[in-house]
C-alpha cells in the first residue's frame, strides 16, 4: 500500500506533531523491519510515531495501535536506542520547506549532562534517509551512507548538508483523512512484511538446502551407476571357478580380463578378490539407493514448505527456525516447549475444517484427531496437505471449501481431490502417508482466491 506525502503534508504534520509530542520523552524505539520504526512517548500514549522509509513512498505519521513483536536487531536499532531512546523532544521543524523533518532532542549522558542531538528524516522517494547528528550537526549515523564521489556525500563525522529542494515539485493539496486511511491500510500490511523479512534467512536456507540435496542426489546417482557397472566382478569370479579345471577355456578367459587379473594370485584367490569387489559395489548401490530416497524425501518435504511458505503462521516460522536454523534462536527461547505436530483448522459455515502442512501434522490430524465418520480430502496424485472435515454429512459448500484448501496447501491451482471417510484411510509405510481403501474424486478447474484468505484466519488445535 503506497502512502503519498506531499510538501504541504509535511507542513501539516509538523504542526500536528508539535501539538501532540513536543516536550515528550521518547520512551520506546521499535525497529519493526528494514524500513518501519515506531516511537512511543511518555506523556502522550494515545498514538505512536511511525516512520516508514520504504523505497518508493516514505512517510511519517502518528498512528493508533500497538506493534507487539520484538525489535529487529542491527545498526539502526543500536543507534536509535543509543541517541534517541529516553531523549526529550524540544523542537520539530520542516527543513528548507521540503519533505524533510528535523527533530531536536535533548538527552542526559552517563554523567547526567544534557546533550543535544538531531534526528533528520528525509522523506524523498527513492533517496529517503534517516540521519542522526550531534549538536554541531556532524553525522553520527545514517541509515544510508553516500561516498565522496556523490554531489552530497553522507559519511560518519562529516557536516550534514541538507538536501537541495526540487524547485519543480508541485505543492499539492494535502487530504489528511485520505492520508490517514492510506497509513491505516499500510499498517495492516506491516505484520506480513515484518514476518517475510524475519523469515528470509529461513527461506534462503531452505532453498540452499534443496540445491545441496539435489547435488548430493546427482553425486550418488553417478556413484550408483559406476557401482552397477562393477557388478560384473561377480561374473568374473563365477567364470574363473567354472573354468578352473578347463585349462584352455580358463586361459582364454584370463586373457580377456588380464587387466583385472592378478597373476601373483591363484585362480581361487582372484575369484575371491572379484567376489569381494562385487559385494563392496553391491553394498554401495544399496547404500546409495537408501541415501537417494532419503534425500529425495527431504527435497520433497522442503519443496512443499517453500511452495506454501506464505501460509505459515509466525508460530510455525519459529518452529521451522528451531528445526533448520537453531543457531538463530535466542538462548532464552531454546528451551521453549513447542508442539510442531499440531495441525490447524478454520471454522467455515459452522463446520470445522482441519489441515496439516507437514507430515507430522498430517499424521496427527488424520490418525489421531479425526473420527472414523469424518471426511478426509487430499489432492490427487501429489504429496501435500491432509484435510479433514469434522462432520459426517457436510454441505456442498463445506466440501468445496475443503477441496480448495487441499489444492492450495498442495500448491495446485486446479486438479482432482480425493474424498473419503476417515475410516477408509489407512496408514502407509512412512509418516503421514495415507492409503485409501475407498474414495471418490472431485475436480476443481480453478482454485477460488477467497479460500487463500480464509486459510490465513487459521487457528491451531490444542493438544
Amino acid at each position: 500500500m503506497a502512502v503519498k506525502l506531499s510538501l504541504s503534508g509535511v507542513s501539516y504534520l509538523v504542526n500536528e506533531f508539535k501539538s501532540k509530542i513536543l516536550n515528550n520523552f521518547i520512551t520506546q524505539v521499535t525497529v519493526i523491519n528494514n524500513s518501519d520504526i515506531y516511537f512511543s512517548f511518555s506523556f502522550y500514549s494515545e498514538e505512536k510515531l511511525l516512520i516508514s522509509l520504504n523505497h518508493s513512498s516514505p512517510f511519517i505519521s502518528l498512528v493508533n495501535g500497538e506493534y507487539k513483536s520484538k525489535t529487529t536487531l542491527g545498526n539502526l536499532n543500536d543507534n536509535l536506542r543509543k541517541y534517541v531512546k529516553n531523549s526529550y523532544v524540544i523542537d520539530i521543524a520542516q527543513v528548507n520547506n521540503d519533505r524533510v523533518m528535523k527533530f531536536t532532542l535533548v538527552k542526559n549522558n552517563e554523567f547526567f549532562e544534557k546533550e543535544k542531538y538531531y534526528l533528520v528524516v528525509e522523506l524523498i522517494p527513492t533517496i529517503n534517509n534517516l540521519i542522526l547528528l550531534d549538536e554541531n550537526e556532524n553525522i553520527l549515523f545514517a541509515k544510508h551512507y553516500v561516498d565522496l564521489s556523490a554531489s552530497r556525500p553522507i559519511l560518519k563525522g562529516m557536516k550534514y548538508l541538507p538536501i537541495e529542494k526540487n524547485e519543480n515539485l508541485v505543492n499539492k493539496d494535502f487530504n489528511y483523512q485520505k492520508y490517514q486511511l492510506d497509513v491505516y491500510n499500510y499498517m495492516n500490511e506491516i505484520d506480513d512484511k515484518s514476518q517475510k523479512e524475519k523469515a528470509l534467512p529461513l527461506y534462503n536456507h531452505l532453498k540452499g538446502k534443496i540445491k545441496s540435496l539435489n547435488r548430493k542426489i546427482k553425486v550418488l546417482e553417478n556413484e550408483k551407476e559406476v557401482a552397477s557397472k562393477n557388478l560384473i566382478y561377480k561374473e568374473y569370479g563365477d567364470y574363473l571357478l567354472t573354468y578352473k579345471y578347463d585349462e584352455e577355456s580358463l586361459n582364454s578367459y584370463i586373457d580377456q580380463i588380464k587387466d583385472q587379473y592378478d597373476f601373483d594370485l591363484s585362480v581361487e584367490e582372484n575369484a575371491h578378490k572379484f567376489y569381494e569387489k562385487y559385494k563392496k559395489n553391491k553394498r554401495t548401490i544399496e547404500n546409495d539407493i537408501r541415501e537417494i530416497n532419503k534425500a529425495k524425501e527431504e527435497v520433497e518435504e522442503l519443496n512443499h514448505i517453500i511452495e506454501i511458505f506464505s501460509y505459515y503462521s509466525q508460530e510455525e516460522i519459529e518452529e521451522l527456525m528451531r528445526k533448520y536454523l537453531p543457531h538463530k534462536i535466542e538462548k532464552k527461547e531454546k528451551n521453549k516447549v513447542i508442539n510442531s505436530n499440531l495441525p490447524y483448522y478454520i471454522d467455515y459455515l459452522g463446520v470445522r475444517i482441519g489441515f496439516g502442512k507437514n507430515k507430522e501434522q498430517n499424521n496427527y490430524l488424520t490418525f489421531k484427531k479425526a473420527n472414523p465418520k469424518d471426511i478426509y480430502l487430499h489432492a490427487a496424485n501429489i504429496s501435500g496437505a491432509h484435510v479433514v472435515i469434522f462432520n459426517s454429512d457436510p454441505s456442498r459448500e463445506v466440501i468445496e471449501a475443503a477441496s480448495n484448501i487441499a489444492l492450495i496447501l498442495s500448491n495446485c491451482e486446479m486438479g482432482e481431490v480425493y474424498i473419503a471417510d476417515v475410516k477408509d484411510v489407512k496408514k502407509g509405510n512412512s509418516l503421514g502417508e495415507a492409503l485409501l481403501n475407498k474414495y471418490q474424486t472431485i475436480t476443481l478447474h480453478k482454485v477460488d482466491d477467497k479460500y487463500k484468505k480464509l486459510i490465513k484466519e487459521q487457528k491451531r488445535f490444542a493438544k
